[in-house]
């Protein structure tokens, strides 16, 4: 059973390259894109409340992708093989959160933990970071600019959610996400620190580690700055070969190139930019000729240091934005907790919708 089981497996690893403490507050706020809801308590607890107010969102939006995502039935049924196959990998807390979610949403557990997982599972590279210290901006903010770029079928450019999470006993966290999303692509927790991942190329492999985005979500549950996050990225076992940009409330910034090996870090001069897009590039931030989007946000950022202020750092993302394909686009100032965010197809030229988060991470 368990060759039959490793054989499934190695095929959907190919197949794929193409306020009491269950309070939920849902907003759609005037000023911004997206409903913002909040989520406290136990695992089970905000895995039950996430499936109550989202529920609809979750289940149309589970069909309707993953019904796009995959070509056949066989795939998909292989797929959701492999996601069984990670839930040992799953932290106790998440897999609690994970399973009163789909207990409540009315979904095979196995379909939520995909959801999670489906990333892993497949060969895509999109994103582009770029973060700036304070000698950057005329106010002396130091910022963190970046585009998720992602297939949309157009169903996925529609459905941006903003989770801000209070799990008990760990960090608050905001999370740019989908519904049913319970992993971290994008976000800020509590004490200001940043991040947002980049797809890189990369082989397939059985399961053996976490997906990728509940690693990042423990990170912003555990860590309060750039390096204790690197120190955990180190520590733990990492499934998939990723860019993660960090920043935090002090301004401190790196980028972790990511493998199930190794951890290499990369920083920068307070004179320069920060940059990261798809390839591991190490140590060297000047060489050209990797990507025309990091070539771009490095030549633009140092032409203009010390001018760069929100407005511009909007200008820089919509310039390496690809199309359709830039569903989320945002701006996030950790020393003050604020976000801008921008969503839907071509997302940066959508507007950008400035939101302080201090008041949600009480």
């Amino acid at each position: 059973m368990r060759r039959v089981l490793s054989c499934a497996l190695l095929l959907i690893l190919v197949s794929c390259s193409s306020r009491s403490s269950t309070a939920v507050v849902a907003v759609k706020a005037d000023s911004f894109p997206v409903p913002i809801v909040e989520l406290r308590g136990s695992s089970s607890e905000i895995g039950s409340a996430h499936a109550s107010r989202l529920g609809d969102p979750i289940r149309n939006l589970f069909g309707a992708y993953f019904g796009k995502y995959f070509t056949s039935d066989m795939q998909r049924n292989m797929a959701l093989m492999a996601a069984s196959a990670f839930e040992a990998r799953v932290s106790q807390e998440h897999r609690e959160e994970i399973h009163a979610l789909s207990q409540n949403v009315g979904l095979d557990e196995r379909q939520v933990m995909l959801g999670q997982c489906f990333l892993d599972l497949s060969e895509m590279t999109a994103c582009s970071t770029i973060t700036l210290p304070s000698a950057a901006s005329p106010d002396h903010v130091a910022r963190f600019g970046r585009n998720l770029d992602f297939p949309s079928f157009n169903v996925a450019d529609k459905s941006t959610v903003l989770l801000i999470v209070h799990p008990k006993d760990r960090y608050a966290f905001a999370s740019v996400a989908w519904p049913g999303m319970i992993g971290v692509l994008s976000g800020m927790n509590e004490h200001g620190l940043a991040l947002a991942n980049m797809e890189v190329d990369r082989g397939r492999r059985m399961p053996v580690a976490m997906p990728y985005t509940l690693l990042y979500r423990t990170v912003l549950e555990r860590c309060r700055t750039v390096d204790e996050a690197i120190d955990l990225l180190k520590k733990t076992p990492r499934q998939t070969a990723n860019n993660l940009m960090l920043m935090d409330a002090a301004g401190d910034r790196a980028v972790v190139e990511i493998t199930p090996e190794a951890v290499v870090v990369r920083r920068a001069l307070e004179s320069a930019a920060l940059i990261s897009t798809n390839h591991h590039r190490g140590t060297d931030p000047d060489s050209r000729g990797r990507c025309d989007r990091y070539d771009y946000l490095h030549d633009a950022s140092a032409a203009t240091f010390s001018t760069i202020d929100v407005a511009r750092v909007e200008q820089m993302l919509d310039h390496v934005a690809q199309g359709k394909m830039t569903l989320q686009s945002m701006v996030f100032e950790p020393s003050n907790r604020v976000m801008y965010l921008a969503v839907g197809q071509n997302a940066p030229t959508q507007g950008y919708h400035r939101l302080d988060l201090r008041e949600y991470f009480k």
